[in-house]
């Protein structure tokens, strides 16, 4: 018989299981635009979270981690970054319109692909997968 924390164990590492299946579908095709999964979340949390600090933590990402994903997204044009008044130390970035542009046709790929992943799922299932996942805090 298993604890309850083993099915919680399991549980989480279904969830895991999952998001790795969907980054690995959704990878080729933002490629395309010049991102990669941990680039396009980042890129959809940008405006909530314009400082690398920020999203370090939002991303549970490492600081260095989050220095290079902004600068490959600042060559590519799709962030720009801007000295915080009062403190040169500190940078905020935001989005470009080829950025916006970018984070619609990644949030497009993104649809698709779960919206196939979920198509195996009744639509009642779906409905109550998402009110499940609605009401964790």
């Amino acid at each position: 018989m298993t604890s309850e924390y083993e099915s919680s164990w399991q549980f989480f590492l279904q969830v895991m299981n999952t998001m790795h299946l969907l980054f690995d579908a959704i990878e080729p095709e933002l490629a395309e635009i010049a991102l990669d999964p941990k680039s396009f979340f980042l890129l959809g949390l940008l405006e909530e979270h314009p400082y690398p600090a920020q999203l370090a933590k939002a991303l549970s990402l490492p600081n260095p981690t989050i220095t290079f994903l902004l600068k490959r997204l600042e060559k590519n044009e799709y962030v720009k970054r801007a000295n915080e008044p009062g403190d040169l130390r500190k940078y905020k970035f935001t989005m470009t319109a080829a950025g916006r542009k970018a984070l619609l046709k990644g949030q497009t790929i993104v649809g698709k692909e779960l919206t196939s992943m979920l198509g195996q799922l009744t639509k009642a299932d779906r409905n109550q997968l998402f009110k499940l996942f609605s009401a964790l805090k």
